[in-house]
């Protein structure tokens, strides 16, 4: 996310999209946030939470942020720099949209690799549905980011999720939308051993 330029309306959408996934984190877990944006504000919301979090971005400032999470500036290139099974989750809360079709497989299949058995992924991206009201949001009204809107990839549908997770190996375990139909969140399980 490009938390660099919120306004209102995009940090009333991050709240709304970090309280729904807040239920879902486990206590005491693991937890990498793929594409955590400049502020980690979901990081930040679970820090009291979870033993560790790193969050990962292209754009953020590396740095500690709190005695259990760190930021690390990064670019997916086939590869996670992490050990097998060591995340109980990974979050990817309105990225995967902005993600090249390419490079979607090779990043899911090191998700399911640094997932601990149970462990889970955790999405939220936009609906089909939602594609015109952005779209109209951001260069009509201009009232949200035009230059996130205008680097949406693909707008992911349950059955779009159901195969992505079909592909890896992975249990689609939960799915529900949100924002009146036009955000949606759903979850991948490592299934165990």
């Amino acid at each position: 996310m490009g938390t660099k330029d919120f306004n209102a309306l995009d940090l009333f959408i991050c709240r709304w999209r970090s309280r729904i996934v807040r239920r879902h984190i486990r206590p005491a877990a693991r937890v990498l946030d793929f594409g955590c944006g400049h502020q980690a504000m979901i990081l930040r919301a679970i820090q009291p939470d979870i033993k560790s979090g790193i969050g990962l971005d292209y754009d953020a400032t590396p740095g500690r942020i709190a005695d259990n999470l760190e930021i690390r500036q990064f670019h997916f290139k086939n590869r996670l720099d992490f050990p097998d099974g060591h995340f109980d989750h990974v979050t990817i809360l309105a990225v995967l949209e902005h993600i090249a079709l390419d490079e979607v497989d090779p990043l899911f299949r090191e998700f399911r690799r640094i997932l601990a058995d149970g462990g889970r992924v955790l999405i939220t991206t936009p609906t089909p549905a939602a594609k015109p009201v952005l779209e109209f949001l951001a260069f009509k009204l201009h009232v949200i980011s035009k230059p996130e809107i205008a680097d949406h990839r693909h707008y992911y549908s349950e059955a779009d999720l159901r195969a992505l997770a079909a592909r890896h190996g992975l249990e689609f375990t939960a799915y529900d939308k949100f924002l009146f139909g036009f955000n949606c969140f759903a979850t991948l399980t490592k299934p165990p051993r």
